[in-house]
């Protein structure tokens, strides 16, 4: 198998704090990988580095054979949409001062429009090459990553909890055509078909999940482990090839425990990519093909649950070594 996420000598300090310390691993793309380590190992603060919520101090993050930076840097036609649309807000203002009481007619008005325009569009280029040129510049947009098929969860969960089951998964998948008003008006058709396509795809996941007999009933009603299958479903629905999950199985009961990680080995199966982040000794050594323990903000053991559950080092980091 080859590595779909590539992490190279990581590093973050928070002030005086070193997180993480040069972190190295890889994780294979249809594969579970667990990543562990005793509180304090740093193991939260890389789990938000891959996901783009943090900006590193060092080292690079490679998903799919391209930075992360790369991936959420705004795109050319991004900088031509903003540009043109600060151009175009100057624009108007210079056309309203122009034919506005201080005015001198028409000619005077399109002279202004135009000044504005340039004004408007130097100014949005200008203020980006600034910030490029600044070292401490980076792109952190995590919404990126999950549109380029790398999304995550979070320990804590975050569903929309006024809106039912069926409405939370409905509402994930992004770039849906009726989102634009000109699509709902101009092209119908084509946004009935997707929105009947998505209709059935949340189906799927509610069949998936076990969460048909819940699909009205409102996100905030449901329990702990409820709620971590909805925000695993949500989290599906934009279809990602590496799924993140933060500690997927805490505060849920035995019974959801095994019906979430029964789920995640078949979505596996199904040529997912998992990486999970679980102090839950017993759920990752039984889910996990690989497993890497971190302590003290770096990689300490790297391997199959077998050969990470003997390891010395790691009972050393855990319960202290004689």
């Amino acid at each position: 198998m080859s590595a779909i996420l590539e992490v190279e000598d990581l590093k973050k300090t928070f002030g005086g704090i070193v997180a993480v310390d040069g972190a190295t691993f890889d994780i294979e793309a249809g594969s579970i990988t667990g990543l562990i380590g005793p509180n304090g190992a740093g193991k939260t603060t890389t789990f938000n580095l891959i996901s783009g919520f943090y900006t590193p101090d060092g080292g690079r993050i490679r998903y799919d054979g391209r930075d992360l930076d790369d991936l959420m840097a705004p795109s050319r036609d991004e900088k031509l949409v903003w540009s043109g649309a600060s151009g175009i807000t100057a624009g108007a203002l210079g056309g309203i001062v122009g034919l506005g009481p201080l005015g001198f007619g028409p000619l005077s008005s399109l002279g202004a429009t135009v000044v504005g325009v340039g004004a408007g569009a130097g100014f949005y280029l200008g203020q980006e090459r600034l910030k490029q040129a600044r070292e401490s510049h980076r792109n952190s947009r995590p919404f990126m990553l999950a549109r380029a098929g790398l999304a995550r969860t979070f320990q804590i969960t975050r569903e929309l909890t006024e809106m039912t089951v069926l409405e939370n998964l409905l509402l994930a998948p992004q770039g849906q055509a009726g989102e634009n008003i000109a699509n709902a008006w101009l092209r119908r058709d084509a946004v009935a078909d997707e929105e009947e396509a998505v209709l059935e795809r949340a189906e799927a996941m509610l069949e998936l999940l076990d969460l048909e007999h819940l699909r009205n009933d409102r996100a905030g009603a449901l329990s702990g482990g409820q709620r971590k299958l909805l925000e695993l479903g949500r989290v599906l629905m934009f279809e990602p090839e590496l799924v993140l999950l933060d500690e997927p199985v805490a505060g849920v009961n035995p019974a959801l425990t095994e019906q979430l990680t029964d789920r995640i080995e078949r979505l596996r199966e199904e040529g997912y990519t998992f990486c999970i982040v679980e102090h839950d000794m017993e759920v990752i050594m039984n889910v996990s093909d690989t497993i890497v323990v971190m302590n003290e903000g770096t990689k300490l053991v790297e391997g199959d649950p077998e050969t990470v559950r003997n390891d010395q080092r790691v009972i050393d980091a855990y319960f202290g070594g004689a």
